[in-house]
């Protein structure tokens, strides 16, 4: 059953979601971790958690997107994203995909670690989920792990059948954060010919 919500942030609020137990390393150097958990989906989507551990502490670690705007000298650039499903389609966060979504809803970031939640609508084809990562900037390069896709649109079914919505209010926009003179904006950086550069290219 598809619900309907006047935007993201009610729909967010108004369904209990099916919670998956998967954790899916992701990419990894000698020192840079990446890892995927914490799947949760909705009628309407899915959100997973992505974590990032770095040696070095002095170093902020940013996911989010590469969206133009600029960010403090002490962040690193953002992690790139993307996923390929099924049916051949892909999303990224490095561009935008007519009829698709996949942006970062939160983030929590400490000296040398972060934690951040990705939203991804709708529902992902039945199938396998391709997971690209890279981070150029820390000396990451681009690896592509796959994900067992056929536990999320199942328990779509489910979740939007079994578990109660309630419509409790109209949803309100955060502001803009402002930004300050302290900033440089981030290249985006991928290999050519990789799994980024036949997307993006």
């Amino acid at each position: 059953m598809k619900y309907v919500y006047n935007g993201l942030d009610e729909a967010l609020r108004c369904e209990r979601p099916v919670d998956l137990p998967i954790s899916l390393d992701l990419n990894r150097t000698d020192n840079v971790v990446v890892w995927l958990s914490a799947i949760r989906v909705y009628s309407f989507g899915m959100m997973f958690a992505i974590d990032a551990r770095y040696e070095d502490p002095a170093l902020s670690l940013s996911l989010g997107a590469y969206d133009g705007r600029p960010t403090f000298t002490h962040f690193s650039a953002p992690l790139l994203l993307g996923l390929g499903f099924a049916d051949g389609s892909s999303v990224t966060t490095a561009q935008r995909t007519r009829g698709s979504l996949l942006e970062l809803r939160t983030a929590e970031s400490r000296s040398g670690s972060v934690r951040g939640e990705y939203l991804l609508a709708p529902i992902p084809p039945a199938g396998p989920i391709d997971v690209a990562t890279a981070w150029p900037q820390l000396g990451m390069d681009e690896k592509v792990v796959t994900l067992d896709g056929e536990g999320i649109a199942s328990a779509s079914a489910s979740a939007s059948a079994s578990e109660s919505v309630t419509q409790l209010w109209e949803p309100k926009r955060q502001p803009d954060p402002d930004l300050t003179s302290e900033q440089v904006t981030h290249q985006l950086q991928y290999q050519r010919g990789g799994w980024f550069g036949i997307r993006l290219d």
